[in-house]
């Protein structure tokens, strides 16, 4: 019988075997390499250790759907929701298993102690309570979005990736040198604009995110609808001790008194410069901050010599300002936008802040 449960830390070794079939080497060794990070250290966890739902099968691991908790705040109170980060249904293991189950499982199917396969697994992950109230997902990928359309997922309104191109210096160096390639790359980007120059100063923050970043949280919490919890702890262990490191801080304060910041990161992705905002966070009516903000970064992502710069925003005016300033959507290979996915999510939470970093990290 195929047992849809919570999934424990336990299950590490199964799940980081399956990651290997379905998606490679390299993601499950990038997975097995986080999982201290991803399932001990997040402060958000209530207890160390994995946690999703899981469908097991004859003891072996068939299908895994991970999550963490979202830190959602809807009208500055706590709203218990949580992010999936990871399905996973390895897809031969799973038609043994329903075909077993259909011919096993017809005879009892009204018994609680057989769960509801109609759907298929990926959809009976989703209905397990485990799975919380609230279910948030981004960066789905085109199969699993159409599986949660079907169990009642939606898209959040003025959600979704976009990207741009920044500098050609990376590519253009390759072929002729750090110095040419700079100086060619430099007079094409001429041509490349809008490149607009920030209008207040922004500093970059070197240490720890400190008692500030918390006053900045504390102040702006209850004037979004809703947003993801952002406090020091938090973005510490988010930006500081991810062990991939290489996160850079901007910050735009008056005197004392921190106003926004943004978090960026530029890596290379084979022979490819990529750049992402993770992080971009001012009071809702600080225009003027938030676009100070965007253009130091795209400064120091152009610095840091990357192609193409990618940025998750679910707010109007953000999305006016990225529109502005020639970024398009991101679209999937058959063409579908990639908006924040929902289920259960309340009128009352929309719009939803989200940035890059929420959710999976990137």
């Amino acid at each position: 019988m195929i047992e849809i449960r919570l999934g424990t830390e336990g299950d590490r070794g199964q799940i980081l075997e399956r990651m290997e079939e379905v998606y490679g080497v390299a993601p499950a060794r990038r997975a097995e390499r986080l999982w201290d990070w991803q399932w001990h250290q997040d402060p958000r966890l209530e207890r160390p250790g994995y946690r999703g739902v899981v469908a097991v099968w004859r003891g072996h691991l068939i299908g895994n759907l991970a999550t963490i908790p979202a830190g959602l705040f809807v009208d500055g109170a706590p709203c218990q929701a949580w992010w999936f980060v990871d399905v996973l249904v390895h897809w031969g293991l799973t038609r043994q298993a329903l075909r077993e189950h259909k011919r096993t499982a017809q005879p009892v199917m009204d018994s609680d102690q057989v769960p509801n396969l109609s759907r298929g697994i990926a959809a009976a992950l989703f209905d397990h309570p485990a799975a919380g109230p609230i279910q948030l997902g981004k960066h789905v990928a085109d199969p699993m979005a159409r599986i949660g359309e079907r169990v009642g997922f939606a898209p959040v309104a003025q959600s979704g990736g976009f990207h741009r191109r920044i500098t050609l210096r990376h590519p253009i160096a390759r072929v002729l040198g750090t110095q040419l390639g700079d100086l060619t790359g430099a007079l094409i980007e001429q041509a490349m604009g809008p490149w607009p120059r920030p209008e207040l100063p922004v500093e970059p923050h070197l240490g720890d995110f400190d008692a500030r970043f918390d006053q900045l949280w504390q102040r702006v919490v209850q004037r979004y609808p809703a947003i993801c919890q952002r406090d020091a702890r938090l973005l510490n262990w988010r930006y500081r001790d991810h062990p991939d490191g290489g996160h850079h801080v901007l910050t735009v304060s008056d005197g004392q008194t921190l106003r926004g910041y943004c978090v960026v990161r530029a890596f290379d992705q084979g022979r490819r410069r990529r750049g992402k905002i993770l992080d971009l966070l001012t009071a809702p009516e600080d225009q003027r901050a938030r676009a100070s903000l965007f253009a130091a970064a795209l400064h120091e992502l152009r610095r840091e010599r990357v192609e193409r710069a990618e940025i998750f925003v679910s707010d109007a005016a953000l999305t006016s300002l990225v529109g502005a300033l020639g970024f398009t959507p991101k679209l999937s290979k058959s063409g579908r936008p990639g908006p924040i996915l929902a289920r259960h999510l309340p009128a009352v939470a929309e719009p939803l802040y989200v940035t890059q970093g929420d959710g999976d990290g990137g």
